[in-house]
């Protein structure tokens, strides 16, 4: 129906045929008869309604930016056999698509895309709520992951759903998107996941929002908007303790590394001196953080680590009795 009106009867390019053809606009019920007519049948399962089954409606947050609900979820986007996740943020309170992005699989890279998006475009939500993926939440208690310890930099409440049914919302929302997003790749010649991404949060989820959203209770909202210029670079980042060698180096990915001033002279360090390594999320850069202040580093090229040897695989204990015997004739 959607398609009908948007690319046939108010595409301008098409009004000689509109009126040749004599078309009109038609009701959802025209299309729903259309199909019933010709045999046709939805592609999407529908589970037959069980009052048993059934959950008691939550009120949506009064206020938008209260409540961020994220999810990530794989699908054949260009029908081509190669599936893809989109990592979406919608608004509990109005229903709004926020941002999203899509990579090869679940991961780190992706959440921090959309989330960045979601702040540069509406601020920092109050709260997001998720799944327990590891992404996302910790299995051992009281530890934070790399996601976990950004939003906690940035002053965000993570809340955890128990199961899909609790994030009920951003998974009908997911439903809707895929029902959609497919032939709309196809009207727009949407050939790359570059493409797709620029797309979807310029354009497909304005779209979105105006057929489905509503809106909020409350006319106020929880977003804390930041400026133009609010370093991402010093939260979205993987940050990993490491302790100073000898020779004022650390190892960080199995490659040595020296701390440089401004001036580019090495820092001084004593040996075991902690220091934070901080590799951006999306270039993967580096940098060192040492008493709230930012260092650029000196990769020492022909100083990597002998992966193999450090990583040794053990097959049988006959092979474990002779790399302890080499061991203790080193010592």
């Amino acid at each position: 129906m959607d398609i009908y009106h948007e690319d046939i009867i108010f595409n301008p390019d098409k009004l000689e045929d509109v009126y040749k053809y004599n078309l009109k606009k038609r009701s959802y019920s025209f299309f729903k008869d259309f199909y019933h007519r010709y045999g046709y049948k939805s592609t999407r399962k529908h589970r037959c309604f069980n009052s048993k089954n059934t959950h008691p409606l939550r009120e949506p947050s009064s206020k938008k930016g209260f409540l961020v609900m994220i999810d990530g979820t794989p699908h054949d986007w260009f029908e081509n056999g190669n599936q893809f996740s989109l990592h979406l943020a919608i608004d509990d309170a109005t229903g709004e698509i926020l941002s999203g992005w899509f990579m090869p699989t679940e991961c780190l890279e992706g959440y921090c895309h959309m989330l960045k998006i979601l702040i540069q475009k509406y601020g920092i939500p109050e709260n997001i709520y998720s799944d327990k993926h590891t992404i996302l939440k910790s299995p051992t208690s009281g530890n934070l992951t790399q996601f976990g310890r950004m939003c906690d930099e940035l002053g965000i409440n993570m809340i955890f759903a128990n199961t899909a049914q609790a994030k009920g919302k951003v998974e009908k929302k997911n439903d809707v998107i895929q029902g959609r997003l497919i032939n709309d790749i196809k009207r727009h010649k949407i050939t790359t996941y570059s493409q797709l991404n620029e797309f979807f949060n310029n354009n497909y989820a304005t779209y979105l929002n105006h057929k489905f959203s509503y809106e909020a209770k409350e006319k106020e909202t929880a977003f804390v908007k930041v400026s133009k210029k609010f370093d991402f670079s010093k939260i979205l980042c993987i940050k990993e303790k490491r302790k100073i060698l000898n020779g004022c180096v650390f190892s960080y990915a199995n490659t040595y590394y020296q701390i440089l001033n401004k001036d580019n002279s090495i820092l001084k360090l004593f040996k075991g001196t902690e220091i934070t390594v901080m590799e951006d999320i999306f270039d993967h850069s580096l940098k060192v953080e040492y008493y709230k202040k930012i260092y650029n580093l000196k990769q020492l090229d022909k100083h990597r680590q002998n992966v193999e040897k450090r990583q040794r695989k053990i097959e049988n204990q006959k092979e474990l009795a002779e790399y302890l015997a080499q061991l203790n004739s080193k010592q």
